[in-house]
């Protein structure tokens, strides 16, 4: 394995397809671009012994570029959070904006990119749980072609992504709907640096009272970001605002899904209890953007 001090090769590719068969030719190479995660995490192990290869992604044009279409909003992998943010609250879907604000500081975000927080496969991340709800889509390429594949699928497990080998993640797409609630909160950790314990994003529409659409999602409680169509269908065509029956019976029914697991910081029964709070005031709150 590489140690502390063995020098490195740094490849700059100017294209996607130039950056895909320096990727196919070294598969074990370290892909960079903001480095911010990348910063917290980096072993002296992180690059082989037999490549040493890192590939810079901040040449590359086609990562960082934005486009909007009636329908969506296309957000290159290697696009830094600032700019995302100076994009507007207008355009992007508004929980998501604020997420992507809340993240570190300014001059974390001017480094800080969407594909990153997403590659680094940590359910508790800023953009994930805002991602999860909207159905965010990510295109994946290679040599060999592209696919989509919606966030939901993307984590198989604990720091795990569907990424094969030669795969890049090459942009996000974001589905440009309207939404008469949004809101995104976070718990944070003990430390200023950590991750947050827990993420929660939540969304509803509705129209003369009645409750048309409404998604929600947790991230933090385990390894992966719990969301449940089930539940949210529960709600769907309810009166607003809900009964106090109404509440407890979807809070009993998350609480039956949830499945927190105890960290070095946080007992499982902390993040039940704080997811399901979480929960209960997004639902709660609901009916008085209706008023």
């Amino acid at each position: 394995m590489a140690k502390p001090g063995d020098l490195l090769r740094v490849l700059r590719p100017k294209s996607v397809n130039g950056l895909l068969r320096l990727y196919a030719k070294n598969p074990d190479a370290l892909l960079f671009a903001g480095g911010t995660e990348r910063a917290t995490r980096l072993k002296p192990d992180s690059v082989s012994a037999e490549s040493k290869i890192v590939i810079y992604l901040g040449k590359v044009e086609e990562l960082s570029r934005i486009r909007r279409s009636q329908r969506y909003l296309e957000i290159g992998s290697c696009l830094p959070i600032s700019r995302i943010v100076s994009i507007g609250r207008h355009i992007l879907p508004e929980a998501l904006s604020t997420a992507l604000r809340s993240i570190a500081n300014p001059a974390v975000r001017n480094l800080a990119t969407l594909g990153g927080n997403i590659c680094a496969a940590i359910p508790n991340n800023d953009s994930i749980a805002p991602l999860y709800a909207i159905d965010g889509q990510l295109e994946i390429r290679s040599l060999s072609g592209s696919r989509w594949v919606p966030i939901s699928r993307f984590f198989p497990g604990a720091g795990e992504t569907v990424l094969k080998e030669g795969e890049i993640l090459f942009r996000i797409r974001i589905p440009l709907e309207e939404w008469d609630y949004q809101v995104f909160r976070k718990v944070s950790g003990s430390h200023i640096c950590s991750h947050p314990l827990l993420n929660f994003c939540g969304l509803a529409r509705f129209s003369k009272g009645i409750l048309e659409t409404v998604r929600f999602a947790l991230g933090g409680l385990n390894n992966t970001v719990f969301r449940s169509l089930e539940l949210e269908s529960r709600l769907e065509g309810k009166t607003l605002p809900l009964s106090e029956k109404e509440v407890e019976s979807l809070l009993a029914g998350a609480d039956e899904l949830l499945e927190p697991l105890t960290d070095s910081s946080f007992s499982a029964a902390y993040k039940r209890a704080t997811g399901l709070r979480l929960l209960r005031w997004f639902i709660e709150n609901i009916h008085r953007e209706n008023r």
